[in-house]
């Protein structure tokens, strides 16, 4: 999509706003407005790439399948990818779709509405656009900040964290703050957190670093970027990004590794680690993630995970107890990476099992594939790699990378193009254009 226009950009704005907000409990007392499916249906709650990559999918796997997504936006943004907005290298229309436009291409529905409540008894999700009736319900509702992680409890510190230095991976109006940031960004320190866990896109803080230190570079800006990381050498791509930060970004990277975080204001602007106090300019402060609240709030947590995940089958994504409900995306428990990459590939292996589920029959697993380029370069426009694939050990019943996984650490020009078609190829497939 290009040439958003002003009362698209607003629309862009409200709605990734709105979404950041509790979900209000206001339910209608009606029937949603919907055509009478003609098949089972299946209601899809979330429209991010698990989302519209499982209604996609559903459809291709059996065009009878009444197929409804739930998503309170009217259009997309993706955060995979933002990175190269932030650094200049990508502009914002290539990456914001419209919802309408992915499911006119899919055959399945698009219902603009706020998920309320869940009856699984009924089979039954009510919205406050009305109630709809489910044969199976996928959840997809993404991520939340747990910024208790950094020992920040305060709410009036949490909003100042979200509205000023916020980590840019829940919204667009999270993302415009950064770039707004370095635009006016004269001296001194950005900070950058990469959170413990399993986080949206591992790659994602150490090609940001880069990214933003090129920018430094280019305006000979005198700052530098300080990137904290409790982790020894970065999740992925340790010897790609640890190359760039020494050889492309001396003088603007410090890297703190092993290094945890006790404590963050921002007010004085002052985080607090377990070495000394760091004082900074600007920043995305990237928390902890957690399972956005509405799995915690209809009982569909496990209790044992530190980030809120959902107690699903990690095989078939249905909830243990209730093969009516899956659990996708960012709130599925499984150490893949959560990438849009793996959103994609799984939800591959989500629609063919509830779609062969309607027909009695079981489908086996199949490993997710995450395919991760990072930009670690901006003149030339160089990216590094990381694709990998997964297996679970029956003897130590553990998750573990399949052998067919390899980093690709060798920055190139090459890879740096296959980034942009990695996202050409996909916002074609999802909304059938770019």
């Amino acid at each position: 999509m290009t040439g958003l226009s002003r009362r698209e950009f607003s629309a862009l704005l409200g709605a990734t706003a709105i979404s950041a907000l509790p979900m209000p409990a206001i339910s209608a007392n009606h029937e949603a407005e919907l055509p009478d499916p003609k098949g089972a249906r299946i209601v899809i709650v979330g429209g991010g790439w698990s989302g519209l990559s499982i209604a996609k999918y559903l459809k291709t796997e059996n065009p009878k399948i009444d197929v409804v997504l739930v998503e309170r936006r009217t259009l997309f943004f993706s955060l995979p990818l933002s990175n190269l907005f932030i650094g200049g290298l990508m502009p914002q229309s290539q990456l914001t779709y419209r919802f309408e436009d992915a499911a006119k291409l899919g055959g399945y529905i698009y219902f603009n509405a706020n998920m309320t409540e869940l009856d699984r008894s009924r089979r039954r999700i009510e919205t406050n656009k009305g109630w709809i009736d489910y044969d199976s319900l996928v959840l997809a509702p993404g991520v939340e900040y747990d910024y208790s992680s950094f020992g920040v409890k305060n709410p009036d510190a949490i909003t100042e964290l979200k509205s000023k230095f916020p980590a840019g991976f829940v919204s667009v109006d999270e993302q415009l703050s950064i770039t707004k940031q370095l635009a006016s960004f004269k001296k001194g320190v950005f900070v950058l957190t990469a959170p413990p866990g399993i986080y949206r896109c591992a790659a994602s803080p150490y090609e940001r670093a880069c990214l933003i230190a090129a920018l430094f570079k280019k305006r000979n800006i005198k700052g530098k970027v300080v990137l904290i990381d409790s982790r020894e050498e970065p999740a992925v791509n340790g010897e790609g990004f640890l190359s760039a930060f020494e050889e492309l970004y001396g003088g603007w990277i410090e890297y703190m590794n092993s290094t945890g975080i006790e404590g963050v204001d921002p007010f004085s602007k002052t985080i607090k680690t377990d070495f000394d106090d760091i004082k900074f300019e600007g920043g995305a402060i990237y928390p902890r993630t957690r399972a956005a609240r509405m799995i915690e709030r209809f009982d569909l947590n496990d209790p044992t995970s530190p980030q809120k995940e959902a107690r699903i089958d990690q095989f078939d994504y249905n909830f243990v107890g209730d093969e009516r409900i899956y659990v996708t995306g960012d709130c599925r428990p499984m150490p893949f990476s959560k990438s849009a990459s793996v959103a994609n590939s799984e939800a591959k292996h989500v629609a063919k099992v509830i779609a062969t589920r309607l027909q009695g029959r079981e489908v086996k697993w199949v490993t997710p594939e995450s395919v991760c380029y990072s930009m670690v370069n901006t003149q030339p426009r160089e990216a590094i790699l990381s694709r990998s694939f997964y297996r679970f050990d029956e003897n130590s019943k553990q998750w573990a990378f399949d052998p067919r996984s390899k980093p690709y650490n060798n920055r190139s020009e090459r890879l740096g193009a296959e980034t942009y078609l990695w996202g050409k190829t996909h916002f074609r497939e999802i909304f059938g254009r770019i």
